[in-house]
């Protein structure tokens, strides 16, 4: 959601902030989580946490961070 100024609304943690390029949708502390996620390969974000619904594939079945996009917990 781009406004005339220039403020967005992050996908990733909901919160606004002003941006500087024009391709990024997520704020700076988004795209700092989602590395960590990558290197750790689960979420690390503790109680800004923001869970998402059941994914399935195949039998696994897991929820996933939507700030982070890493994986919060493995039900099967």
């Amino acid at each position: 959601m781009v406004t005339e100024t220039g403020n967005m609304t992050c996908e990733g943690c909901g919160e606004r902030f002003y941006n500087f390029f024009d391709r990024l949708a997520i704020c700076l502390t988004c795209v700092k989580a989602r590395h960590r996620a990558a290197l750790a390969l689960k979420c690390l974000c503790g109680r800004q946490a923001r869970q998402s619904d059941v994914h399935r594939v195949g039998s696994r079945t897991w929820i996933s961070c939507l700030r982070c996009l890493g994986s919060i917990r493995q039900l099967s």
